[in-house]
């Protein structure tokens, strides 16, 4: 008995001490957090100064400075950051939809100048790029000047800052420019050594279903390594179209500048025209101030530059407090607000755009922000379908691919949104394949970007035995009873074979066959047509818009005009979907809790690459039995 009443005394006490400690430790963290976030804002939107006021005046004669040191996600928050547990500290982030909009506004801003881009590092698929390089192209026309400087080109940063009207080097700087290649991770030995076998079933003639092959070889096949050579063409031919045209050159010229490395010294690139000038820092700002731009009050001698977070929004440290207070409890007005919207759609008349962002591997269940979850992209059509204020729908996609079930569940809603007399326009960006593809397909019209990567019209089954693993690695054995002859066929630590594996493979064709009929449906094709271009193959946009895959080229905002004509709408406004995630909910779940095995893993001196490829691995064994049949486009592909 005392026993018991100690027990419970020393339990109740150590909970106590856990929520008190709790709480004061999510006080302490949120005043060390607003306390310290003035300069942490300050960096993010490009200050170099300790002070922050809650509000950024925009002078005119002010310099948009571009450094895309943030990486680009299709849709940002309102706050550009998410909370890292890992460096207690905000992360950077640009939004392409901000971003698009943000260029047009500038364009017509008169406060704003001119573009100063100083990107030393750019990472991420041509066609997101593009989309960029676009918008900074179409701030070009309006009149307005960009100028170009870095110490350090990288070729994807070069590309972006060849839009400018100069381009200027550091003169002690350097360009790396080696042209491009691709580079895929293969994983067979490895698993063979931890003893874990692979049995991977591909749909019929899914030739160039390439996704299995890291489980399978050591190298590329000559399906895939037709394929990806293919990408890669495309892939240059805008960029190094671009580039070349930009600076006066020939492709040939540029290709055996590139092939014999000519750009060794920056001298180099001055005298090959790669750049209109060497220049140090202080005569950068000496120049934007000739060409109008305004000098910096703080500063004597430097031209006044904008932060591009600090454009987008000049009052983000008071937005963030707002959302901390609403989150912690301090501020409900979600009850008025639902009042709001209540008024606004009282008539029932459509007069807004829908885009509804699928972005990341399809997955069944609720998904998140970088991931698409069937349940939250689904419902999220679904929404927008019974919406009378909704009159058209955007869906912007961009997925390897994944969940074979989750795609059809999603494919399913953009059915019925046409099916509601709501038009649908697909707008595809650095992906929209296999699975990408198929929730695509239903839609009245598809744009694709010239180097979106899209089609992979195929299928397959991953499915994992550990039996080596965990009998001889480990020391586990296994026995049991059955009553049936296949009670057992999905063990992990028994490799499926015979009638099971005969199953899986009728059931991993059936699927191929649905995804080949979605496709003819929605694309007015035959089954044949369709499969003749399928079998897993990648297709650039541009090549898949001449088999018929695809409609046209565009970016997003092509395509909300064109599904706001297809509406008949005129004066309309534009909706998101799905509710984004709040970054402080999305901290506080990681600050409880959550594992952080990628930053542990590069702590302790791991390669990032190798970091995401055994995730990768560890994400196909682990997949959900819902989700083993997969409509995937090889997913670790890196392109230098």
């Amino acid at each position: 008995m005392s026993f018991g009443k100690q027990f419970l005394a020393s339990l109740l006490g150590s909970t106590l001490a856990l929520v008190i400690a709790g709480t004061l430790l999510i006080f302490i963290f949120v005043g060390a957090l607003v306390g310290g976030l003035s300069a942490a804002f300050g960096e993010v939107s490009g200050e170099s100064d300790t002070e922050f006021s809650f509000g950024v005046d925009i002078e005119e004669g002010s310099v948009l400075h571009l450094t895309f040191d943030a990486p680009m996600v299709e849709r940002g928050t309102e706050l550009p950051f998410t909370l890292s547990l890992g460096s207690m500290e905000p992360e950077e982030q640009m939004g392409l939809n901000h971003f698009l909009a943000d260029m047009e506004r500038a364009a017509e801003d008169d406060r704003i100048a001119g573009i100063l881009i100083q990107a030393d590092m750019l990472s991420g698929y041509p066609s997101m790029l593009g989309e960029v390089r676009d918008a900074l192209a179409r701030f070009k026309a309006s009149g307005k000047w960009i100028v170009a400087w870095s110490e350090i080109y990288t070729q994807g940063a070069y590309w972006m800052s060849s839009v400018a009207d100069e381009v200027y080097m550091h003169p002690q700087g350097g360009m790396d420019m080696r042209g491009m290649g691709m580079e895929t991770t293969f994983y067979r030995r490895m698993l063979e050594d931890l003893g874990v076998e692979m049995t991977v079933v591909r749909g019929p003639d899914n030739t160039y279903k390439s996704a299995v092959e890291p489980f399978l070889r050591d190298d590329l096949s000559e399906a895939n390594r037709e394929q990806l050579t293919a990408l890669l063409d495309d892939f240059w031919a805008r960029m190094g179209g671009d580039i070349a045209t930009a600076r006066g050159m020939s492709i040939d010229e540029l290709n055996g500048h590139i092939n014999n490395l000519s750009v060794r010294i920056p001298a180099d690139a001055l005298e090959l025209g790669f750049v209109d000038g060497l220049m140090y820092e202080d005569e950068l700002h000496a120049h934007l101030l000739e060409k109008g731009a305004t000098e910096d009050e703080d500063e004597p001698s430097q031209a006044l530059l904008m932060g591009y977070s600090q454009y987008h929004n000049p009052d983000v440290f008071e937005d963030f407090i707002t959302t901390l207070q609403e989150d912690l409890g301090a501020a409900d007005e979600q009850e008025d607000g639902d009042n709001d919207e209540d008024a606004d759609g009282e008539d029932g008349e459509a007069r807004a755009v829908a885009v509804v962002f699928a972005v990341g591997g399809i997955e069944s269940g609720a998904g998140d922000d970088a991931t698409i979850g069937s349940e939250r992209i689904a419902g999220a059509l679904r929404e927008a379908r019974l919406d009378p204020e909704i009159g058209a729908v955007v869906l912007r996609v961009n997925s390897p691919g994944g969940s074979a079930l989750a795609s059809d569940v999603i494919w399913r809603e953009t059915v019925l949104l046409k099916e509601a007399g709501k038009p649908v326009v697909a707008s595809m960006s650095d992906l929209a394949a296999s699975g990408g593809y198929y929730i695509s397909c239903a839609a009245d019209h598809i744009l694709a970007q010239p180097n979106t990567i899209t089609g992979s019209i195929g299928v397959f089954g991953v499915l994992p035995s550990a039996g080596k693993l965990l009998k001889e690695r480990i020391g586990l054995d296994f026995d049991g009873v059955k009553l049936h002859d296949h009670a057992d066929a999905a063990s992990m630590h028994t490799a499926i074979q015979g009638q099971a594996l005969e199953a899986v493979n009728e059931s991993v064709t059936h699927i191929y066959d649905a995804f080949i009929s979605r496709v003819a449906q929605g694309r007015g094709m035959t089954e044949e047509a369709v499969d003749a271009v399928a079998r897993g193959r990648v297709w650039t946009g541009q090549d898949a818009m001449d088999i018929g895959l695809v409609d046209g080229m565009g970016d997003l905002q092509d395509a909300v005009a064109m599904a706001a004509d297809m509406a008949g709408l005129t004066d309309f406004d534009l909706v998101e979907y799905p509710e984004p995630v709040d970054p402080f909910e999305q901290f506080i779940a990681e600050f409880t809790g959550v594992a952080q095995v990628s930053t542990m893993a590069e702590a302790a001196g791991v390669p990032a690459d190798a970091v995401a490829a055994m995730m990768e691995v560890s994400a196909f064994v682990n997949l959900q039995a819902q989700d083993r049949v997969q409509a995937r486009l090889p997913y670790h592909i890196r392109v230098y």
